[in-house]
């Protein structure tokens, strides 16, 4: 046993991305980037105790359960980007280390939008709605949205080409960008659409407690499992051995457009939830 080790240990050559080989180091910017993510963890949590804790205005039960829906699976996801960042952070492998951090930005770019979106509930929970502040929330939620996409979609064209040595194929780098610019139009279009007229029988304030709670629901539970899948695959690459990151092209690329694709359907989802003036 003392042997196999010695001989894996002598042929392993660590690379912390500062061998020339990347022109970016994610290894040496995990360490903060996990601290950002434990922070902003913290605060969500701190709103989660708040919700829990205070008593609504009259009507704001309905209010603050869809935003405490919102915000709970949020803090689960920027928990675990802050716990998978750290693990970058001691990363001796500097492809491994792309990888892990591709899925633990997508998590933290889609699930910064959805606390957004929380809080633009607990605005109407909590009456602080009369100036105008749901409108404000609503134009931040969409910019935010944008611009989430333009940095995944920035992620995962460095990504491919960062792995494959800038050697990517220019149609990845086209598929890629025609992804971002598609769920940026779809981000676009879902946020002014308006609800639907209630049917006949529809009880009081059916825009919200019936139609809008159902989208909530919905984005709610999307945060929670597609977060997880991006979890589970950044995870899965951690326990990847050193000598197994020769990956073929084909996966690279697919890896590349995942990144993108899965953290867009949160956002998408979640501009679906926002809560109208």
């Amino acid at each position: 046993m003392s042997l196999l080790f010695v001989t894996i240990a002598e042929g392993f050559t660590p690379d912390r991305c500062d061998q020339g080989t990347v022109d970016w180091n994610p290894i040496a910017s995990a360490e903060a980037m996990s601290g950002f993510c434990g922070i902003l963890a913290g605060f969500v949590f701190a709103a989660v105790v708040m919700v829990i804790g205070e008593k609504n205005a009259a009507g704001g039960d309905g209010h603050a359960s869809r935003g405490l829906r919102l915000l709970l699976p949020s803090f689960f996801g920027l928990a675990v980007a802050a716990y998978l960042y750290a693990l970058t952070a001691g990363e001796l492998v500097c492809r491994r280390a792309l990888t892990e951090q591709l899925f633990a930005g997508a998590i933290l770019a889609a699930d910064a939008i959805v606390v957004i979106l929380s809080l633009s509930w607990l605005l109407l929970a909590y009456q602080r709605d009369q100036h105008g502040e749901v409108r404000f929330f609503r134009g931040l939620i969409l910019v935010t949205a944008l611009f989430s996409l333009s940095m995944l979609t920035v992620s995962s064209v460095g990504f491919h080409n960062a792995v494959l040595e800038r050697k990517a194929a220019g149609w990845a780098d086209a598929m890629v960008w025609i992804s971002g610019v598609a769920f940026m139009a779809v981000v676009w279009r879902c946020w002014p659409k308006p609800t639907p007229p209630p049917p006949p029988g529809a009880p009081p304030n059916w825009q919200n407690e019936v139609f809008l709670n159902k989208r909530v629901t919905v984005s709610s539970w999307t945060t929670l499992l597609v977060g997880g899948v991006l979890a589970a695959a950044s995870a899965a690459a951690v326990g990847i051995p050193y000598d197994s990151w020769d990956m073929p092209t084909w996966l690279v690329y697919a890896m590349s457009e995942a990144a993108l694709v899965i953290p867009a359907t949160i956002i998408a989802s979640g501009m679906l939830a926002v809560p109208r003036e």
